[in-house]
């Protein structure tokens, strides 16, 4: 473009010359015919972007994180002009579109179209905009080139991904469970008769000895066997690009452990902030997608501060009466901090899941003794955590 503008810029010089040294009626054509060409061109850069026309269908309006759907768009003129140099520009932050080249150029003659179809993927999980984001016109003579933004946008909303997981961060989900249960469930000195189905092992044999009775010891802790996933729907910035990767994450790890626990037959219930302090619970895979729904339409909010939750949390016993915890969080502070020594205080082991690639975001925990924390990048998959 460069390159034709400055031979333009010369030839124009050359008949301005022309005219001065010689005059006549070619010299005086040369020199209006190049003057006006600038001006031409911008009048049918004007036409064609009144004139042109684009249509975007998604094959569905409701998606989920990496699957793909169809996806086809149009490139329109109903005109008798012909339209050079088109390009679209696709939104590439948060989708991805296979086998198209927004570099590609585009000629439309009079009264056709130009069609194509493929197939989009998006790759968090929100609400924004997907397909062509701008448009490049340029003129016959490539002095000038013009980008504008599309107005029909397709706007998507777009669920979390559900990922099938056994282990998180290099934690065994089985073993987690099961070493929390234990904690919560040691034999205590005090004894009580034998019943038939009692464990064998926690049979007192010297006081069995002594009443001439089987005598075995109580369990302490508690009874309740629910695991509570805590997720935290504090929104810590305005800026798309630094809020969706972690909102989605978060979501994301909610409902892999959920299914996790679905499978596996272990009572489970997700808290989450909402207009207060919401409680999903997590029954077994025949009921799952209706739970899959409801986390999908969690909404994170500046407002869902971790004051808030904190509060909220003490208040809700169920939460106090599990077994263990996770605490699925992307920014960590006192707040955090206090919840988790409640949490401790209660008896329960908590598995903290903190959302971020940096590892100087990690928490001081050194002051907390009933906790393992897992570092999860917004940008891997699930099964590809940075570890503990």
């Amino acid at each position: 473009m460069k390159r034709n503008r400055y031979l333009w810029f010369c030839l124009w010089v050359l008949s301005v010359i022309g005219i001065s040294l010689k005059g006549g009626a070619v010299t005086y054509g040369c020199f209006a015919v190049l003057t006006l060409i600038p001006l031409l061109s911008l009048l049918y850069l004007l036409a064609v972007y009144i004139l042109f026309h684009i249509y975007q269908e998604l094959e569905q309006r409701f998606v989920s994180v990496n699957e793909p759907v169809h996806y086809r768009f149009a490139l329109v003129n109903e005109y008798p002009l012909q339209f050079v140099g088109i390009r679209a520009r696709f939104f590439s932050s948060f989708s991805s579109i296979t086998d198209l080249d927004d570099a590609a150029e585009y000629e439309l003659k009079p009264n056709t179209r130009i069609e194509k179809e493929t197939r989009l993927i998006c790759k968090y999980r929100g609400e924004y905009e997907i397909g062509i984001k701008e448009i490049e016109i340029q003129d016959y003579f490539r002095l000038f080139r013009i980008r504008y933004r599309n107005k029909e946008c397709i706007h998507a909303v777009v669920k979390p991904q559900l990922v099938k997981i056994d282990a998180l961060g290099g934690i065994t989900l089985s073993e987690a469970v099961r070493e929390c249960r234990s904690r919560k469930n040691e034999p205590d000195i005090i004894s009580r008769a034998y019943i038939p189905g009692d464990d064998s092992r926690f049979i007192n044999w010297s006081q069995s000895a002594r009443t001439a009775a089987l005598m075995t010891r109580n369990m302490t802790g508690s009874d309740h066997q629910e695991i509570a996933i805590i997720t935290d729907t504090f929104r810590y910035s305005r800026h798309q690009t630094e809020f969706l990767p972690a909102e989605n994450k978060i979501l994301e790890t909610a409902l892999a452990l959920a299914y996790y626990f679905s499978r596996s037959n272990i009572c489970a219930a997700e808290y989450h902030l909402g207009q207060r302090l919401e409680r999903l619970t997590v029954e077994g895979t025949w009921k799952f997608e209706a739970f899959y729904e409801q986390i999908s339409e969690i909404r994170f909010s500046s407002l869902h501060t971790h004051g808030i939750l904190y509060e909220s949390a003490l208040q809700q016993k169920d939460i106090s009466d599990s077994s263990m915890a996770f605490l699925i969080l992307s920014l960590w502070d006192a707040a955090i901090d206090t919840l988790l020594r409640e949490l401790e205080h209660n008896g329960l082991f908590v598995v903290i899941c903190l959302i971020s690639s940096n590892e100087q975001d990690s928490p001081d925990l050194s002051g907390h003794k009933n906790c393992t924390l897992i570092r999860i990048s917004p940008f891997e998959e699930l099964t590809k955590e940075l570890g503990v």
